[in-house]
């Protein structure tokens, strides 16, 4: 019952190679076959993306069974406790939401044949060894479809969302099964941790599950981001820029979040509802879901994150206005209302906000989230829609208004606060010079390096007076 560990994977990231080299395939390969009664199996294609390793397992039985086998991608470099413990959780979670949603819902997803959140064991790695499921990635012909036959998917792409709006929990973050449901059952339930490494550079304890709504939560997440902002970077030319977009993007939140909709608790929410994850087949006829994979990040969430548009039919941030998609999107977000309008009038509602309502209002809040939990470019790139979206789309008006904060209105005094940590770094970079005083020092850093060389700057110069304003 050995496969061969043949791969066809084309792939240059050493993380895959890494992570294919610490794996023990044939064990793995002798575990489904133990698990399926197959007499033996061979291994098929690899592939990779951004944070796990699939390989397909085509098992030699009467069905001609394949299985997919996923591993989480890893480096030497990512080796440490803190990592391990969240790729665990990670598959944890992605297992019991997976395991929740087959049993708790009308929603097909891959069935879960044995999985290890550790990497101690004969295989080496954390696992997932799942069903492989039919179809093709509806990213692979969406693009290409007819009005009609995306309507079908849409019609059924509402259905499941409604569905997993009708799950709701007590408290917002990732799902998990323990025992103890009584009557020696299993209970799913939320559990306060971090699973993903988005969250990894904010370490000020903003966990969902801490905050009853929405608001409160982007509240403290958007003074987490200003503070890491305030004390990295000393220096930094831009960092008033920086500053005062973060200041406006948080000063949103009243006006974009409403405290009572997440009093009827916190629906079922999928890490990544994209294209890439929705499988279809019969696509020449009546095109059919047959799978919702990936849920890898998903979580119970606040209602406002799940009442979005899927991703599929939004603007991308980087589009330029004439994108020939963007009228399409406008089509599609159309029928979608259209379609979960009408759902909504035959279901039975859990209770509050409809989600109708709040999607086809989402816009503001899909563009606040870009900028507040995406990378450095990409929320570069989303703020000024998100500043189009609040004020109108004006000619330099941003560069205006972020002037007029600082030169004479509220953000003067940080302005001021931004100048002199600047004049001190220059001061500092031309006295100990450009290898001892780098552009990525925290201000504590900075601190520590001119007072163990306080000797070589001058009384009355830009370090010593930044110093005495700090001390």
């Amino acid at each position: 019952m050995v496969a061969s560990a043949s791969s066809t994977c084309s792939c240059n990231d050493r993380r895959t190679q890494f992570t294919s080299d610490a794996v023990n395939w044939d064990v793995l390969s002798s575990l489904a076959c133990k698990l399926l009664k197959a007499d033996s199996s061979h291994w098929g294609d690899q592939v990779a993306g951004g944070y796990n390793l699939v390989r397909f397992l085509h098992l030699h039985d009467s069905q001609n069974t394949t299985l997919v086998a996923r591993v989480p991608l890893r480096s030497e470099s990512s080796m440490d406790a803190e990592h391990d413990t969240m790729i665990s959780k990670r598959i944890e979670s992605e297992v019991a939401t997976m395991e929740y949603v087959e049993s708790h819902t009308n929603i097909p997803v891959p069935h879960v044949y044995h999985h290890s959140a550790h990497a101690k064991g004969e295989v080496g790695s954390p696992y997932i060894l799942m069903s492989k499921v039919e179809g093709v990635p509806l990213v692979s012909v969406w693009d290409d479809m007819e009005d009609e036959k995306r309507r079908i998917i849409l019609r059924q792409v509402v259905d499941i969302l409604l569905e997993l709006w009708s799950q709701r929990f007590d408290k917002p973050g990732p799902l998990f099964k323990r025992a103890g449901g009584g009557e020696g059952k299993d209970a799913w339930c939320i559990e306060p941790v971090l699973i993903s490494p988005h969250d990894m550079d904010l370490r000020h304890g903003i966990l969902p599950a801490s905050y009853s709504n929405a608001a409160h939560y982007w509240l403290a997440y958007s003074n987490a981001k200003i503070d890491d902002l305030c004390n990295s970077n000393f220096g930094y030319q831009d960092k008033i820029y920086r500053y005062s977009q973060a200041w406006f993007t948080r000063s949103l939140i009243p006006s974009l979040f409403d405290p009572s909709l997440d009093i009827h608790g916190f629906p079922l929410t999928p890490g990544d509802f994209h294209s890439q994850n929705i499988m279809i087949t019969d696509v020449d006829n009546s095109p059919r879901i047959t799978a919702i994979i990936d849920w890898e990040f998903s979580s119970a969430d606040f209602v406002t994150s799940f009442g979005q548009y899927p991703f599929f039919i939004v603007d991308h941030p980087f589009w330029p206005k004439d994108h020939p998609l963007r009228e399409r999107n406008v089509r599609d977000q159309e029928t979608f209302n259209e379609l979960i309008l009408a759902a909504e009038r035959i279901r039975t509602p859990v209770g509050g906000p409809q989600l109708s309502r709040l999607i086809s209002n989402s816009y503001g809040i899909y563009l606040f989230q870009q900028v507040m939990v995406t990378d450095q470019v990409m929320s570069y790139t989303a703020y000024p829609l998100l500043f189009a979206h609040v004020f109108g789309d004006y000619d330099n008006f941003t560069g205006e208004y972020c002037g007029a904060l600082m030169d004479h209105g509220i953000l003067k005094k940080d302005e001021e606060r931004f100048d002199k940590e600047r004049n001190a770094w220059l001061e500092a970079r031309g006295i100990l010079g450009d290898d001892e005083v780098g552009h990525d020092l925290k201000i504590g850093d900075f601190k520590d390096l001119v007072s163990k060389h306080l000797d070589r700057f001058k009384d009355g110069g830009n370090v010593r007076e930044w110093l005495a304003s700090v001390n």
